[in-house]
């Protein structure tokens, strides 16, 4: 037998009505249309749009929800290269503090931002609040994941937030960590439809042993994962890890005593495994970040405060694949020997690279094929500006069931 067909406005009929209430409904509700073609439609409007939608009626309600729908909605997503900045401002004396401060977020695009650098800031009335004495871990599928650590830096704790739809989970449960140091990262298991944030934290100060902790969006707990001494890094140098190809990726320390060697500390979110990737065989020690643009895995690296190189892994997991696309000299940036200058924007033809000075309140716009360089201003009250690819989406921030 034929299940009854939903109407727009909430009723259930079998086309024949079972009554004189049910003939009233049939009657006044509006022509049936197919749930298959209303998914169709609705997979094209914009996510601020289909949130009116939700007052019409508890049909609508659920139906803007409907998993399929919103698989089906982050697959026809807008990809025009949008990016998501995150712009955070002094405190209220005039210092920077990552979870004190104030947070907003601010969408634009590369080609935007390649066209008219300043326009990074934005409008504020155009910002999105981040909350308060929240920190952000990452991005993936239109979902943020937030933390927040404890007064007394031994317990931290992670929030899930749709900034398209304002939607938000409750705090998970907490997350103990040794010395207030935590090394996190956000991503997602196609396999299972599962976001998962991870934790490299430390779990002895005394012998500086590291251990990774797992939590699922949903879940009730954090999950230890099993390590090796052997083959698991003494230090993660990089405290917030980038989602790329399924893995969760870190600048780390292999190395023991006084001969460091930094890897990419890349974690499987599907098997729950890890590896470890030799970065570029020029890169030693310095400061060192990865990153992803143009959907490559990328490291910037400072050679003792002298020069910046950038470099990107043309195929994920390949060392011969790794291809300098940058390496100026401080002297050539003019750049004083104290700036950590960290990239914000890469062309798609790699051509063109805009860092981020926090410490001068600049941009710098760099044509590698022209060695062409230049500088922007930005507001003073612009402390820390980051990026990532970012896409509005419909994904719900909390389990349902």
């Amino acid at each position: 037998m034929d299940s009854p067909k939903r109407r727009r406005d909430g009723s259930v009929g079998d086309g024949a009505g079972a009554g004189a209430g049910a003939g009233v409904a049939a009657t006044s509700a509006s022509p049936t249309m197919p749930d298959d073609l209303v998914m169709e439609i609705l997979s094209r409007i914009p996510v601020k749009a289909l949130m009116r939608f939700r007052c019409v009626s508890k049909y609508w309600n659920s139906f803007v929800f409907d998993p399929n729908l919103v698989k089906l909605h982050l697959q026809r997503s807008p990809r025009d290269n949008p990016i998501l900045y995150t712009l955070s401002e002094y405190g209220e004396y005039g210092q920077y503090d990552e979870y004190d401060d104030a947070h907003f977020l601010h969408c634009s695009s590369t080609h935007r931002l390649l066209q008219n650098p300043q326009s990074v800031v934005g409008n504020r009335g155009d910002a999105i609040p981040v909350f308060v004495d929240y920190d952000i871990v990452g991005v993936c599928n239109g979902l943020v994941c937030l933390s927040r650590i404890h007064n007394n830096l031994d317990e931290i704790w992670v929030r899930f937030w749709n900034p398209a739809t304002r939607l938000s989970s409750n705090e998970s449960p907490s997350c103990y960590i040794e010395g207030g140091c935590a090394n996190m990262a956000f991503g997602y298991d196609a396999s299972t439809d599962t976001y998962k944030v991870v934790a490299a934290v430390m779990s002895d100060a005394k012998s500086h042993k590291m251990e990774l902790r797992v939590h699922n969006l949903g879940d009730d707990c954090w999950r230890e994962i099993p390590t090796s001494d052997a083959d698991f890094p003494t230090e993660f140098c990089q405290t917030k890890g980038v989602f790329l190809n399924g893995t969760l990726n870190w600048v780390a320390d292999l190395g023991t005593g006084n001969s460091p060697l930094f890897v990419d500390f890349s974690f499987d979110v599907a098997n729950e495994t890890y590896t470890c990737f030799k970065l570029p065989d020029d890169v030693g020690e310095g400061f060192s970040e990865l990153g992803v643009f143009g959907g490559c895995l990328c490291l910037s690296h400072i050679y003792h405060r002298e020069s910046f190189a950038f470099w990107q892994m043309k195929e994920f997991g390949v060392h011969e694949s790794w291809t300098l696309l940058m390496n100026i000299s401080y002297d050539y940036f003019e750049f004083p020997r104290y700036l950590i200058p960290r990239p914000l924007c890469l062309s798609e033809d790699g051509n063109i690279l805009i860092l981020v000075c926090h410490a001068e309140y600049q941009l710098v716009w760099c044509n590698r094929r022209d060695l062409l360089i230049q500088h922007f201003e930005i507001p003073h009250k612009w402390i820390s500006l980051k990026s990532t690819d970012y896409v509005q989406s419909l994904v719900l921030p909390y389990r349902t069931t």
